[in-house]
């Protein structure tokens, strides 16, 4: 994870892994896709890493996981501390 201009961010892994095991680094990467998402993550490309804040990756995963749509998930109690 790096820190920039006062927000967290992180790899898709390391994203995925830092909010909980039913996330997953495709989610991540589809979250941040501007086809699929009416908002998407911000990505921030640093060579050949691609970086994605850890507050607006909290955040979104809180919107899918409220919607009630897909697969039943469960929310770490570290993303809602978190967020």
């Amino acid at each position: 994870m790096i820190r920039l201009h006062g927000r967290q961010y992180g790899t898709a892994a390391q994203i995925a892994a830092t909010l909980g095991p039913d996330i997953t680094v495709d989610m991540i990467r589809k979250w941040a896709d501007p086809d699929r998402e009416t908002q998407p993550l911000t990505r921030i490309r640093a060579g050949h890493n691609v970086y994605y804040p850890l507050d607006e990756a909290q955040t979104k995963e809180a919107e899918k996981y409220l919607s009630g749509r897909g697969r039943p998930r469960r929310l770490d109690e570290r993303t809602l501390t978190a967020a």
